[in-house]
């Protein structure tokens, strides 16, 4: 019986392994496969989603385009990363690849992502990018530097 439990918990423990290197294999392709890759520096603290990132380097990988689009924020020394999602395009945009950011409740909040290279403004907070231009007077942007393959 003992025997069999021991047989059990390895198998366990091969498909738990098998499973992550799966996924680590996965990761790794969406990020050569990546339809943005991009890099920006915060001199504050900011909200994002769930996340709060604290100033410093980043870099921002967007592997599809498709609804729901994920970005991942990583910091430039890959010590720290989080996963945001944005069910809302609007497009086509000009300008410059950058976060958008407002204040919310007292603190920095990235309300959208405007990439006009990719022709589209990802949002994430539909209630900050809705509010009217003379409520915008406080934006703030944040450039976001297009990634060296």
């Amino acid at each position: 019986m003992r025997a069999n439990q021991t047989v059990a918990g390895i198998k366990m423990l091969l498909a738990t392994l098998v499973i992550s290197l799966s996924c680590v294999g996965m990761m790794q392709a969406q990020g050569e496969l990546a339809v943005y890759r991009g890099r920006f520096t915060l001199s504050y603290q900011v909200h994002w989603g769930k996340s709060v990132l604290q100033p410093g380097d980043y870099t921002i990988t967007i592997p599809s385009t498709g609804l729901p689009t994920f970005a991942l924020i990583s910091k430039a020394d890959g010590n720290w990363g989080t996963r945001v999602v944005s069910g809302v395009h609007s497009g086509p945009t000009k300008g410059v690849n950058a976060l958008l950011l407002k204040d919310k409740d007292g603190q920095l909040t990235v309300h959208s992502l405007s990439l006009p290279s990719l022709g589209i403004v990802l949002i994430y907070d539909p209630s900050l990018a809705r509010e009217s231009v003379q409520e915008a007077r406080v934006s703030r942007t944040v450039p976001v530097m297009l990634a060296k393959r």
